[in-house]
């Protein structure tokens, strides 16, 4: 049976939160899974429509959670910031200056953007496939993309479209090409890092 209520606390770091129904009781759990719209941020104190029953253990939880008023389309851009996409606005600002500063080629920025592009289209065509049950972009793949400098845009694309944001191992083998690639960026401002870069390249 379907239930009102007002949504009274979200932890969007973690994906869940709690909501207060209208005919009194206790607060009701939720997971961002039984969201409706999962491309919008719930929002403190709105009120929804959700489906009660319980969880695994036994707990009041709540599904089929829709909000009662419409989202607009641009919720999933003007939410804040995750600390994620920070990292990935501060490098770039990073590479920005290093170009000004210490002669790095321009075209390290832009294959940066160019390659952050690429790999959050990669990223929304793969989940479109998920929801399609169609075939799906190799993890490899992805975290190929990323090591080489399209990460930002896996990061973007996490946060926006909520895809692989969750899953495990995905985030720490991520992280773990984030932190080289980054790695191989300081180092190429050494003499010693442009000889191990190359030497790497060749092997590849």
């Amino acid at each position: 049976m379907t239930q009102k209520g007002k949504i009274i606390s979200w932890n969007q770091q973690k994906g869940f939160g709690f909501i207060s129904p209208d005919n009194g009781g206790d607060d009701v759990f939720f997971h961002v899974s039984a969201l409706a719209d999962k491309q919008s941020r719930p929002r403190i104190q709105e009120p929804v429509n959700f489906t009660l029953g319980t969880d695994s253990k036994g707990r009041l939880s709540a599904s089929n959670v829709a909000f009662v008023n419409a989202h607009s389309g641009l919720d999933k851009y003007t939410a804040p910031f995750s600390k994620a996409q920070w990292f990935s606005v501060i490098f770039l600002g990073f590479v920005a200056l290093s170009i000004v500063l210490f002669q790095c080629p321009y075209q390290v920025l832009v294959a940066y953007l160019v390659l952050s592009v690429v790999t959050f289209a990669v990223y929304a065509h793969d989940k479109r496939a998920a929801q399609a049950e169609k075939w799906r972009t190799k993890e490899a793949t992805l975290h190929l993309l990323a090591l080489i400098g399209g990460w930002p845009g896996a990061l973007w694309a996490q946060k926006i479209l909520r895809h692989k944001s969750q899953k495990q191992p995905f985030k720490a083998i991520l992280w773990l090409t984030i932190i080289l690639n980054c790695a191989a960026f300081v180092l190429s401002f050494t003499p010693e890092g442009m000889t191990l870069i190359k030497q790497a390249l060749q092997l590849v």
